[in-house]
């Protein structure tokens, strides 16, 4: 396998809004694909930016790592304190990685940075079972709770924990 430079990994911040929100919706296009309907991803073009900014700007419990090569968002991950409401204290609540990135490591990088060997749970599309094969091999399983993802359209989640 060709071995690739890392892409630069560092914490996001609220100017990374637009390219993240940029990143984020080409990960789903490719992800996805016709699974979600034309009408969210409008949506999330046009709100993305905004949503992200704000979740960037707010303090609190969330930290979001941003990796870019040539200075273009190529992925990211967002995890969370969940707290003692969570089926485990820390949720990595986003990893996207674009297709182009996804055999360089990018996505073992942003998950080491963002939660290392913490226990944790993430909740995963059931249909993507790429992602769901990552995050095995990290230590994740499923525990059988599952959920309808309401801007997905017709995606069913499922949990995975480590």
């Amino acid at each position: 396998m060709p071995t690739f430079p890392a892409a630069r990994i560092r914490p996001a911040t609220v100017l990374d809004a637009p390219a993240i929100a940029r990143a984020h919706l080409q990960a789903w296009r490719e992800t996805y694909g016709d699974l979600v309907p034309a009408a969210v991803y409008a949506q999330r073009e046009v709100e993305g930016p905004g949503r992200w900014e704000a979740t960037l700007a707010a303090p609190g419990a969330t930290m979001t790592w941003v990796a870019q090569r040539n200075d273009e968002v190529v992925g990211f991950a967002t995890a969370l304190a969940a707290g003692p409401s969570g089926v485990r204290p820390l949720q990595l609540s986003r990893l996207y990685v674009l297709a182009a990135e996804q055999v360089r490591r990018t996505g073992t990088h942003l998950l080491e940075l963002a939660i290392g060997d913490a226990p944790c749970f993430l909740w995963v599309a059931e249909a993507n079972t790429q992602a769901q094969g990552f995050y095995r091999s990290h230590g994740f399983e499923a525990d059988g709770a599952r959920e309808q993802v309401a801007a997905g359209g017709h995606l069913l989640a499922l949990r995975m924990v480590r």
